[in-house]
Formats: C-alpha cells, sequence, structure tokens
C-alpha cells in the first residue's frame, strides 16, 4: 500500500435560504431591478434569514426579461464570501419575480479551498490556483491546483448538497497521471532497491476510496501493467494498493 500526503475537506456554508420575489419601476420602457434596489432586497433576506452580510454588492440592473440574470458579491466576513447568480423568472408590468441561487468566483473558491485544506491538514498553504469558479448544483465540479505542506495536488471540488443559498462541497485530492507514474517508481524503487526505467499511468488518480487507474512499468526490456486503487482517503492521506494486471 503507497500513501500520498494530501488534504480532505468539506465546506458547510452559512449562507441563507432565500427564494426571491420582488417588484422596481421600469427603466427605459423595460422593467429592472435597480442594483442599489437589489442590495438592499438580498441584505435584507439574508439578515430575515439571521445572518448579516458585511457588504451586498451588484454589478448591474436586473433587466425585467425572463431568463435574464444578474450576479452579486456579498461578503459574510473576510473568509466567507459568495456571488450568488439572480435569475428572472416571471414579468408582469413593472413587478419582476426572480430567484437565487449559490455560487463562488474563482477568487471565492481559491480563498475556500485554502482554508479548508489548511483547516483540515493543518499545514500552511502556499498558493491556490483554480481553474473557473463553481456553481451551487449538485455534482458541480472545478478542479484547483494546491500547494501546501511543500506538497503540490491537483484537487477537484465537488458540491454535494444544495439549499437555498447553501452550497456544501468536498475537496478531493488528484494525482495527476505524471504524479501517480512518478510514486509508483518510488514504489517500486523503495521495495526492490532498483528504480524502473519508466512508467505510464492511463490517467489521474482521484482521491475517492475504489477508484482505479491503470499504469506500465517498464525495466529493461521487461514491461508489466499494474492497476492501482485507492483504498482510503483519510487523515490527509490518499492510501492506494496496486496488483498485477491479468
Amino acid at each position: 500500500m503507497h500513501t500520498v500526503s494530501s488534504a480532505v475537506g468539506a465546506l458547510v456554508t452559512a449562507w441563507a435560504l432565500v427564494s426571491g420575489c420582488d417588484a422596481n419601476a421600469g427603466i427605459g420602457g423595460t422593467p429592472a431591478v435597480d442594483r442599489d434596489a437589489l442590495q438592499t432586497d438580498i441584505a435584507a433576506r439574508l439578515a430575515k434569514a439571521g445572518e448579516q452580510p458585511q457588504s451586498v454588492t451588484c454589478r448591474e440592473n436586473l433587466v425585467g426579461e425572463v431568463g435574464k440574470t444578474t450576479r452579486c458579491e456579498v461578503v459574510m466576513s473576510p473568509t466567507n464570501s459568495f456571488q450568488p447568480v439572480i435569475t428572472v423568472t416571471g414579468v408582469d408590468g413593472s413587478a419582476i419575480n426572480y430567484e437565487m441561487s449559490p455560487a463562488v468566483s474563482k477568487e471565492q473558491l481559491e480563498k475556500a479551498v485554502s482554508r479548508l485544506v489548511a483547516d483540515a491538514a493543518r499545514v500552511q498553504v502556499a498558493s491556490v490556483s483554480c481553474q473557473s469558479g463553481l456553481e451551487g448544483k449538485v455534482g458541480a465540479t472545478a478542479h484547483c491546483d494546491v500547494d501546501a505542506g511543500g506538497v503540490k495536488l491537483r484537487r477537484t471540488v465537488e458540491v454535494n448538497t444544495v439549499e437555498g443559498l447553501m452550497m456544501n462541497f468536498d475537496v478531493v485530492p488528484v494525482l495527476t497521471k505524471e504524479e501517480v507514474a512518478s510514486s509508483l517508481l518510488d514504489e517500486f524503487e523503495r521495495q526492490l532497491g532498483r528504480r524502473p526505467d519508466s512508467a505510464q499511468c492511463a490517467g489521474s488518480l482521484e482521491g475517492t476510496a475504489g477508484n482505479t487507474v491503470d499504469c506500465t512499468v517498464v525495466t529493461g526490456s521487461d514491461t508489466a501493467s499494474f492497476t492501482l486503487t485507492v483504498t482510503t482517503v483519510s487523515g490527509g492521506s490518499i492510501n492506494y494498493s496496486y496488483a498485477p494486471r491479468p
């Protein structure tokens, strides 16, 4: 069994549950919710749900056309902010109905992942770089590269529950196929006292129990294939076993 140092975390936010319905006068013949009114409404809804935001900043007015969207920056604390997506669901004269769904921007996700990894692994996080933000939809994913405690690993962030503006997600470590190959070579060298010439793996290995990846190891003229299987992910480590492929 081989162990790779990593970290796993879950974020349980304190974001409030809201449903969104408001009205405002028209602008230029098309009804719209003024961004100032939108900010006030979001803050009031959060306060009513027992959460007091430090600030709410909307980029633009919400145009009263079904399907139109806008985003607002909501800061709950220096380490907890989000960017709900506000979508128009209906228009009746100057009355605009809208709903809100949770989301975090790329920068907000990077801060959240940094905090989660630091708390879970109790190590200093040097940097986090995510490829995108994350929408509050069950099963939605984003990928982040994390440098923590001197170890650089790819993480997959996956949303597992959503309730109103509350989203819950896991941060799962991932070894790239190059990292898997390198770790397998290290393991053979420790066990056999000799490092094979090369190893190639079919893909990355995500730190979820039961996940597998196939790798081929070359030593001189000999070639052997193995299947690596994640056994456990706990205590800040990915544990995997490997066995020859038939």
